[in-house]
């Protein structure tokens, strides 16, 4: 950021007067009026001559005043050198050589103190060019003026113009003229060959000109514009704001917001960024702005138009709230669906039982093996609908957990039991690897969690061959419950696990298996867990089995 300030210190961008803005600019150095050398000449001058004078056996005590008040003029030029950029700085600077002037005439006669002023003049070369004509004009008005009246009689004899202080101060002053003079030419032909570009000096400011993106606009330390770049006055419709003030009307932006980062740039002398609206081309436009104080006491102004990308923003909020939308209506027309399927599941499932346990009387064969099939079907279609209903319910955030304190290797036992008479059907067994040394207490949803673990062990159950074997394991560490349900079945390589746990998504070996599944189990087992601010991690190879482990916090997080 420093090197950004004295990048933008370095370098000044400013019009050329005989072309217009929108045409080109010309970028060229900047280097403020300095007076502390012809000063410090001018005053050297004076010492010089007191001690001349003293030299030459002349009493100092008539001298000392004289040049006390021709020293004025050089002490004023050097208290306001620091504010020589301002035009008040200026104008006092060439009065106070005015007025010396019109008081070596007065008390010395007009010739030849009339060529003080010249110094004026002198001075103001290292000003502004206009600053030039106006000493000039200043210098003649007051040197014609005061010719006219000594010639006629109005100013009194010069009390000075015979003695001998009379003689050393014309000689003194007109030697510290010359000097000033010549000082004054040597500032000025310096300052003109560091504003000189150099050979390739213009090519490089085009291209760092041509390389700025957005607009880029000079504001002076009086808040009028010097300059802008043909980007920035396209954005403002073809004319660039004249002053600061003017940058950001009222009807569009809150001014105060641009008028606080401004005081704040030229408070802390670091550049701010801010983004407005703007109407400067006709149309509502959103600008990225960056203001950097200078040291002359301007301001940089670059404005990025941001319009394309908020307009893209604004599309990808409108998405986003279109699809989160939809995907919440999805929910709920599923769980909607899913809960009004239920009833009429429960009726089928319960008069096909009946129709199998023969409550009145016997079945054809082949009626008995219909009524096996519709409660098969039935019950695979409810523990389908019910994990649809459950994960929609996580999906849109109406799933509340009831936290308890309990064993989880309770739970453990009674989810296997449940899930032995498929197991013992597949001829797979199930082993259980508890620690028995402790009881395993955990803050959890009791519902959720033996969900979670009939999930697991249905699919281990499901993709495990016969004679094959499935393993539970469960401890407790460092305040975190380790379950883990391992099969030796297919297994999956790095791409199937990365899409598990999205929904529906499924594995190859589930596409080949008897009993499809919906991919909706090991989606609904990542969703509870991380409810309960679990994690869930797979660990699978092709042919070698899975392995899938649950990890949930002991304590209500």
């Amino acid at each position: 950021m420093a090197q950004y300030v004295q990048f933008c210190d370095t370098w000044s961008v400013n019009l050329n007067a005989a072309v217009p803005v929108r045409s080109r600019w010309e970028l060229v150095l900047t280097t403020k009026p300095n007076l502390i050398f012809p000063n410090v000449v001018w005053l050297l001058a004076g010492l010089a001559a007191l001690v001349a004078a003293a030299l030459r056996g002349v009493g100092l005590e008539t001298l000392w005043p004289i040049a006390l008040v021709g020293a004025v003029p050089a002490v004023v030029g050097l208290l306001l050198s620091p504010l020589l950029h301002r035009e008040w700085a200026q104008i006092v600077t060439i009065f106070a050589w005015v007025g010396l002037a019109l008081l070596a005439c007065v008390s010395l006669g007009f010739v030849p103190m009339a060529l003080l002023f010249i110094a004026a003049p002198a001075v103001a070369m290292l000003f502004v060019r206009e600053k030039v004509l106006e000493a000039v004009v200043i210098a003649a008005l007051i040197a014609g003026v005061t010719y006219f009246a000594a010639r006629e009689g109005y100013l009194p004899e010069p009390p000075l113009q015979d003695s001998v202080a009379g003689a050393w101060a014309v000689r003194a002053l007109l030697a510290a003229l010359l000097a000033l003079v010549l000082s004054t030419m040597f500032s000025g032909s310096v300052r003109r060959n560091a504003a000189t570009p150099q050979p390739g000096a213009e090519a490089v400011g085009t291209r760092w000109r041509d390389g700025v993106e957005g607009g880029l606009f000079e504001y002076g330390a009086n808040g009028d514009l010097v300059g802008a770049n043909e980007q920035g006055v396209a954005q403002f419709g073809g004319s660039a704001p004249t002053r600061i003030e003017e940058f950001l009307p009222a009807t569009n932006v809150d001014r105060r917001v641009f008028e606080t980062q401004l005081a704040a740039a030229r408070k802390n002398k670091s550049p701010e960024r801010i983004r407005l609206a703007h109407a400067g081309s006709g149309e509502i436009a959103n600008y990225d702005i960056r203001l950097t104080p200078l040291r002359t006491g301007g301001t940089l102004v670059h404005t990025h138009d941001r319009t394309d990308d908020e307009g893209e923003l604004e599309s990808l909020r409108r998405s986003h709230t279109s699809a989160t939308r939809d995907s919440s209506d999805k929910t709920l027309f599923f769980a909607g669906v899913s809960h009004e399927l239920r009833t009429p599941l429960n009726a089928i499932i319960g008069f096909s039982d009946m129709m199998r346990s023969r409550l009145f009387g016997p079945l054809p064969g082949k009626y008995a093996e219909y009524a096996d099939l519709i409660h098969d079907s039935g019950q695979h279609m409810l523990d389908l609908i019910g994990d649809v209903l459950d994960l929609s319910k996580v999906e849109a955030g109406k799933y509340e957990l009831n936290y308890d304190t309990f064993d989880a290797a309770d739970v453990i036992r009674s989810s296997v039991k449940m899930i032995r008479p498929a197991a013992d059907a597949a001829e797979v067994v199930i082993d259980i690897n508890l620690d028995t040394d402790a009881p395993l207490l955990i803050q959890a949803d009791r519902r959720a969690v033996r969900q979670i673990l009939l999930n697991l062990l249905s699919n281990a159950v499901k993709f495990s061959p016969k004679g094959g074997h499935v393993d539970i394991d469960a401890q407790a560490i460092d305040g975190d419950l380790e379950l883990s349900v391992s099969d030796n079945g297919p297994g999956m390589d790095a791409d199937e696990i990365a899409r598990i746990g999205e929904p529906y998504a499924q594995g190859r070996s589930a596409q080949m298996t008897a009993d499809r599944g919906t991919g909706l189990g090991l989606s609904l087992v990542k969703s509870l867990t991380e409810l309960h601010q679990g994690r869930m991690k797979i660990k699978s190879q092709p042919h070698e089995g899975t392995r899938v482990q649950i990890i949930l916090p002991l304590q209500d997080p």
